[in-house]
């Protein structure tokens, strides 16, 4: 298990730019959940004296193409500020080499303080990582709003165009709870919708020149791996990457990642996924879950065929229901696993043609996730909500549009709705 060493005082290295401004310190006073495991503390907790940089490019020429370029877009403008200085902290202290570039565009919420009462910084920072602890400079731009999409479009191309490499990875950092609250001021911000985000980064790698996908993109979000946000990302990478809800408090391995793509520079977004997934369930929690994407599309297919079949079968829309709610009774607080659900259908449909289109989800569900050693082959989640109410079903289909577009998975769901209201007269007898 790697710990941070004093020697890495990233911990950001923000001097102000103008008035002696701020710096980023210990673990923001107040802030909301669990900290992250192995948080910096004491020496390693010292800020590094290096002073805010000029203008991004200015002293900072694009290193030679590279093998692996991975930009991390970290919207710590809520009440994770702490935990995000502590990820960079550990990303820094991989040993990158020349074949990596780690570069960075990080947003903080300046009202919040550190142990020692200092604020966090206002604007936002682009910064690349030299790794093996040494101190990068610190480039210190205008506020922005990491969860408007016009932003990350503009990022996405920004870093790969200064930073061009054989193969790129996006890792999307936002612990909070809601969106970019603006230092503060915004309260009751928004996320960005994943819809728009699929749509940003596209149009990113289209804006520098970039006709491929993106090799991988990852999430450090607490939230499980879902069918929904990968297939909405199909288009803009080759493989989707989550942590798990029930890791609060623990990271990515983000040293040990990114020192294996030192290492190993051909390796593919999904051997780069596998041997993260392995590792980070090596440190305590269960692996990360990882997804082919260019899978995705067959598990649509059978899912379109289980809901088609059901729908030609009304008789068994109550097995639905309770297969619902059975994936849903196991979930403890993360996505409802769409083995669980599927499996458990095949087993109590009554029906030949429903049974056979469940297990056809299961074995497309095998086929789309990269399984790293422990992994456990239900980690994939799906929208099956404990709030079975219209307006729950509603923000799920505004959430999942492309897949229940594709699928008509969110009829399942309203399905559920019906039939779970308590009143065995009032379930369901035909598909929404």
């Amino acid at each position: 298990m790697r710990t941070v060493p004093a020697r890495l005082a990233l911990p950001v290295l923000l001097l102000a730019a103008a008035a002696g401004g701020c710096t980023v310190g210990a673990p923001a006073a107040g802030t909301a959940g669990s900290p992250p495991a192995e948080e910096p503390t004491g020496s390693e907790r010292q800020i590094a004296k290096a002073p805010v940089a000029s203008p991004s490019g200015a002293d900072d020429p694009a290193r030679e193409r590279a093998s692996w370029t991975v930009f991390v877009y970290a919207n710590g403008d809520n009440g994770r500020s702490a935990e995000l200085e502590a990820d960079l902290a550990r990303m820094n202290d991989a040993a990158l080499g020349e074949d990596v570039h780690v570069v960075v565009l990080a947003d903080w919420n300046a009202d919040l303080v550190d142990a020692e009462g200092r604020h966090f910084p206002s604007g936002s920072d682009w910064m690349t990582l030299p790794g093996s602890g040494v101190a990068p400079a610190v480039h210190r731009e205008k506020e922005l709003d990491l969860d408007d999409p016009a932003v990350l479009r503009s990022a996405v191309a920004r870093a790969y165009r200064e930073h061009p490499a054989e193969r790129r990875g996006l890792i999307v950092w936002a612990r909070g709870e809601a969106g970019d609250t603006q230092d503060g001021t915004r309260a009751g911000a928004s996320a960005m919708a994943t819809s728009a985000m699929a749509s940003a980064v596209r149009d990113g790698l289209a804006d520098a020149g970039i006709a491929a996908p993106l090799d991988v993109i990852g999430f450090d979000s607490y939230a499980h791996p879902r069918v929904e946000t990968a297939y909405a990302m199909r288009d803009a990478a080759r493989v989707f990457i989550a942590n798990r809800a029930e890791d609060d408090g623990t990271s990515w391995a983000y040293a040990d990642g990114l020192e294996f793509l030192a290492r190993t520079p051909a390796a593919s977004g999904a051997g780069f996924a596998s041997f993260e997934a392995a590792v980070a369930g090596a440190r305590g929690g269960r692996p990360h879950g990882a997804i082919e994407t260019g899978r995705l599309d067959a598990l649509a297919t059978a899912t379109a065929s289980l809901v088609d079949t059901i729908a030609a079968r009304p008789v068994v829309l109550p097995r639905v229901v309770d297969a619902i709610a059975f994936a849903a009774s196991g979930s403890e607080g993360r996505a409802p696993s769409y083995a669980r659900f599927a499996s458990e259908l095949a087993r109590t449909a009554g029906d030949a043609a429903v049974t056979t289109a469940a297990e056809q989800v299961e074995a497309a569900l095998a086929d789309v996730a990269i399984q790293a050693p422990g992994a456990v082959p239900d980690d994939l989640g799906i929208g099956l909500p404990f709030d079975a109410s219209p307006e729950s079903v509603a923000a799920y289909l505004e959430m999942a549009r492309a897949w229940c577009g594709r699928t008509r998975w969110n009829a399942l769901l309203a399905a559920f709705a019906m039939g779970s209201a308590g009143d065995p007269d009032d379930e369901p007898s035909t598909l929404p």
